[in-house]
């Protein structure tokens, strides 16, 4: 799937909840006021109006499958955006990134200091906007992915370079780093909808599913697409075991593979992901967090935003970027 096509086929999905979108993109450029002439200069570099805006599709979907609309939605997504584009300045600054979405990332063009008050600057806007919701459940759950995510991303560095990381460490890493804020999404979803706990509950960890699928599939995209807007190998490059290397090394017990591990040896790492069969490997491990998300969908009638929701499964099962 070309990323031509794949931006295709997202803007497909998005097409129920496009308005909505537009409106929250229109809310982050607004929010960001300031008379601080570097905030400007962050606002022009930083992709407020860019990126895919995932978590902020799934949260208007599944309220539009749930028969839904509150008036708070336009703010959590604007919250929720802000959130994250805070945490990818910081990541960016962690891994020393250059590019993002192909273009050059904040801390490439400001340096870091500027980016960290920036990415602080975005995430105690995105706060505000929660705070403004008076709903104290929604801001605790932010709170908590928010602690959740800096674990993940401290367990993550603590294990750079440990060549011998388990899958079930790993496993835990992309539940917390990436996965807890789509759980704190569609909580959020089953939380304005009144929705019992029981329910809430199945909700979040449709999220976390949908979060370890987006996030397997970055990680083969670092290694096997040309078409992301990111250095291949950079996983590599900065340490990170991610699944493909974990399932390589199990499968290939009796071969040397650790003398590969470096981006110099790319090639003959390429070879042996496809002598082992890794991206299908990969792929089957994906199916198991798929099959799991398709059947917590089967509880929405049929409409629109279910249709949205089932190809949006589809879509980053197989994105390319």
């Amino acid at each position: 799937m070309s990323a031509k096509l794949s931006q295709m086929i997202l803007e497909d999905i998005q097409r129920p909840v496009i308005k909505m979108l537009d409106n929250t993109t229109s809310i982050l450029s607004d929010t960001l006021k300031s008379k601080v002439n570097l905030i400007d200069q962050i606002k022009s570099i930083v992709p407020l109006s860019k990126g895919k805006k995932i978590r902020s599709t799934l949260l208007f979907l599944l309220s539009g499958a749930n028969d839904h609309y509150s008036d708070s939605l336009l703010d959590i997504s604007s919250s929720i955006e802000l959130f994250h584009l805070s945490s990818l300045i910081h990541d960016d600054i962690i891994d020393s990134a250059e590019l993002r979405r192909g273009e050059k990332t904040l801390n490439n063009s400001m340096g870091n200091l500027i980016s960290v008050l920036g990415g602080d600057f975005l995430f105690v806007h995105s706060l505000n906007i929660m705070n403004s919701i008076k709903n104290p459940r929604l801001m605790d759950i932010l709170l908590d992915s928010a602690r959740i995510m800096v674990e993940g991303q401290l367990q993550e560095i603590e294990n750079n370079f440990n060549y011998d990381v388990s899958l079930e460490t790993y496993l835990e890493v992309i539940s917390k780093k990436t996965s807890s804020l789509f759980g704190a999404v569609t909580r959020m979803a089953a939380i304005i909808n009144e929705e019992e706990k029981e329910v809430e509950n199945e909700f979040y960890e449709f999220g976390i599913n949908f979060g370890n699928i987006f996030q397997i599939s970055d990680d083969l995209i670092d290694i096997f697409s040309t078409s992301s807007g990111k250095d291949r190998f950079r996983d590599l490059q900065e340490g990170k075991i991610t699944l493909p290397f974990i399932l390589l090394q199990n499968s290939s017990e009796k071969e040397d593979i650790k003398k590969y591990f470096s981006v110099e040896h790319s090639r003959e790492l390429l070879d042996l992901f496809n002598k082992y069969e890794i991206k299908e490997k990969s792929q089957e491990k994906v199916d198991e967090y798929y099959k799991k998300c398709q059947s917590f969908l089967e509880r929405f009638h049929p409409s629109t935003y279910k249709e949205s929701l089932t190809k949006i499964l589809d879509f980053i099962r197989f994105r390319e970027y």
